[in-house]
């Protein structure tokens, strides 16, 4: 999956400000751009820190003795299973 821009986080942190300041349930009690710039960078944070996961996982699998080559099946699934650890090692569900 491709990383998104920087201005696409951009827009989508103003799009979500957007619907947030519409929404009768929100009450922004900041200025918008305040808020738009703390959602953009919160985003920039989550994406880097998948980065950093997807790249802990990677490591571990080329670290292994018998580690199965990229691209098949069974190394995506060992993949998967080693994000998912590093989320849970943060004490986050993925």
């Amino acid at each position: 999956m491709a990383r998104p821009s920087r201005e696409r986080l951009e827009h989508l942190s103003r799009e979500l400000v957007d619907v947030l300041a519409r929404s009768r349930a929100v009450i922004l009690l900041k200025d918008r751009e305040v808020v738009r710039q703390a959602m953009a960078q919160a985003l920039t944070d989550e994406l880097r820190r998948e980065q950093e996961r997807q790249d802990n996982a990677r490591r571990r699998i080329a670290a292994m003795r018998n580690a199965p080559k990229r691209g098949t099946a069974e190394w995506d699934a060992l993949f998967g299973k080693l994000v998912e650890e590093e989320y849970l090692r943060e004490g986050l569900d993925s």
